[in-house]
């Protein structure tokens, strides 16, 4: 036993050792924020600190482990690395599919680190579509690289830079660059010679002294900070983070008559209920309508102002337009010694076509109709009964004068002519 005046108090618990990782526990940059680290970008980082290229560390350490995604191999690990060019499709590591889920998960094992997938657009994989998301050639800002004189530890590949829509930098205020200076050729986004901040073909360096602003962005800005706020957000993402949210949005936005101009080619009734994810073009596109981000779009209810305005022939406003009043317009119009036609009628409740009658009232679309066919036979000057030439001049004249449009159609039937044509034929 020893003496406790000479050697103290020891301690003779046995020690715990933490788990050792089979490569370097290099912890990723920026997590968290709008500037994070690529996936891809972590990998040629990677490889750097274990002094090999990130060939090497890919074709030896890496692609014999992960399993196969497609094909009769599928859920397998090749027995020896591929023969297929990995690095033409690398950029797909930072997106959202079954493939980037397998390599974060393996590269998270060998490092011992969590939450990887936050280099990557996992965390949005179920509310927005990969369709068009990432780039397939590398981009960068050379002020975020900085001179050659600069080269640190800072130097990294955003993964905000990877992303189609993004073309500046929010930053420096500058565009993104996608060819080399040097060589003049593109560099894939992950490659075998791949290095952060120098070209994968000469390894000259791609980084330069700052420059002044360019003010007329604001647009392109606006977007690449929107994109930054949901890479920051990733992290806090509640575990099956869905688009409930959005679909309730989009939903809103409907019924208040918001989808206009070029929203309405996009795939709104697919949002609204079948749960199809939206494209990140289409929910920039969204945001700047509604003058509201991204993130609250997916993340926030939406509150539309002033949307009685908007009302007006609006493809939606058939939710609104009770079905009495379509009912009783039709009835008075029933009623008139000259019927109206449907598409007057449609146009002062608010409606852009016909259907929405013919599909609410059917059987008094067709009677009106019917009557206004009988009207225009007993009205109309019988086929063969010149019409005089000043007489159609006149009515064209006092047609012109008018503060609002007319038809050639309504101008034939003052007139008297049953075709719409004749008068046409004759005046040139």
């Amino acid at each position: 036993m020893h003496s406790t005046a000479v050697y103290g108090d020891w301690e003779s618990d046995p020690v715990q050792w933490t788990q050792r990782s089979y490569l370097y526990s290099l912890a990723p940059i920026g997590r968290g924020t709008a500037a994070v680290e690529s996936f891809t970008g972590y990998i040629a980082r990677l490889a750097a600190a274990h002094a090999v290229e990130p060939g090497v560390l890919i074709r030896h350490e890496l692609l014999t482990r992960v399993p196969y995604t497609k094909g009769a191999s599928a859920g397998r690990s090749p027995s020896k690395p591929p023969r297929y060019s990995f690095f033409l499709d690398a950029y797909s590591l930072n997106g959202a599919g079954e493939r980037s889920r397998l390599w974060v998960s393996w590269l998270e094992r060998l490092t011992c680190l969590d939450r990887l997938d936050v280099l990557t657009t996992l965390p949005w994989a179920k509310t927005i579509s990969c369709v068009h998301l990432l780039r397939t050639s590398r981009a960068w800002c050379p002020f975020c690289y900085g001179a050659p004189g600069d080269i640190g530890p800072s130097v990294y590949e955003r993964l905000l830079w990877a992303f189609q829509i993004v073309t500046v930098c929010p930053e420096h205020r500058c565009p993104l660059e996608t060819v080399c200076r040097s060589c003049g050729r593109t560099p894939y986004v992950l490659s075998p010679r791949s290095r952060p901040g120098y070209c994968s073909h000469c390894q000259c360096w791609l980084g330069r002294d700052p420059e002044t602003a360019d003010q007329s962005l604001a647009e392109p800005l606006r977007i690449a900070e929107m994109v930054g706020e949901l890479l920051s957000a990733a992290a806090g993402l509640p575990a099956g983070f869905s688009l409930d949210q959005f679909r309730e949005n989009t939903r809103m936005l409907a019924r208040k008559g918001q989808f206009r101009g070029d929203l309405r080619s996009r795939n709104v009734r697919g949002w609204m209920n079948r749960g199809c994810a939206p494209r990140l073009d289409s929910l920039a596109l969204l945001s700047r309508s509604q003058k509201v981000s991204i993130l609250q779009l997916l993340t926030e209810t939406i509150v539309v102002e002033n949307a009685a305005c908007s009302q007006s022939l609006s493809p939606y406003v058939h939710y609104k337009v009770a079905g009495p009043a379509v009912e009783n317009a039709l009835r008075a119009a029933l009623l008139d010694d000259n019927p109206r036609r449907l598409e007057e009628i449609a146009k002062d409740l608010g409606y852009r076509s016909v259907a929405p009658l013919q599909n609410r009232c059917p059987d008094l679309c067709r009677q009106l109709a019917c009557e206004r066919r009988a009207w225009l036979k007993t009205s109309s000057i019988p086929p063969g009964t010149p019409v005089r030439r000043n007489r159609i001049e006149e009515a064209l004249a006092e047609a012109l004068k008018e503060d609002a449009p007319v038809s050639l159609r309504s101008v034939a039937e003052k007139v008297g002519i049953a075709q719409q044509e004749a008068s046409v034929q004759r005046v040139p």
